[in-house]
This record gives structure tokens, sequence and C-alpha cells, in this order.
């Protein structure tokens, strides 16, 4: 499975990939950590899941420093921007 952002090509591990797919296939929707958990088919706590996200986000700004798709909900959990 491949990840791109504008044209180029972002390296996911298989667990970040289900995290981005899970997220950016309802963009807008809130997703919370067990779902994103359910997802990825892992069972991690919290804070890995936090942890995944800020890798995530980091990998996604090596290609395009502006990317903000991203967006935590404090609470609640991440969505996706369109």
């Amino acid at each position: 499975m491949q990840t791109s952002w504008n044209g180029s090509a972002v390296t996911l591990s298989l667990t970040e990939f289900w995290i981005v797919h899970a997220l950016a296939r309802n963009p807008g929707h809130v997703k919370n950590r067990q779902q994103l958990m359910d997802a990825a088919n892992v069972v991690l706590d919290d804070n890995t899941i936090t942890s995944h996200v800020k890798r995530v986000r980091r990998k996604f700004q090596q290609v395009d420093p502006a990317f903000d798709a991203i967006q935590t909900v404090y609470g609640m959990g991440y969505r996706w921007l369109e």
C-alpha cells in the first residue's frame, strides 16, 4: 500500500497507514482513539495513538511543510480536513 500527498510519496508504517485511511475515508468526521485502534487492528494505549498521529503529521510535513489536514478535536479525537 502506498500513500502520497501532492504527488510525493509518504512512507508510513502499516499502523500509520490504517490510521490515515480511517481519517481520510470520512473527511470531517471525528474518530476517537478507540476507533483508530480498531481501524488499524491494534491494541495500543491512548498515548501511543497520539504518538502515531504526531509521526504521521511529521511525515506529511516533510513533503508539504504547510500540511494541516489532521485536526485534533480536544477531548474527542482526530479528524481529516478536506
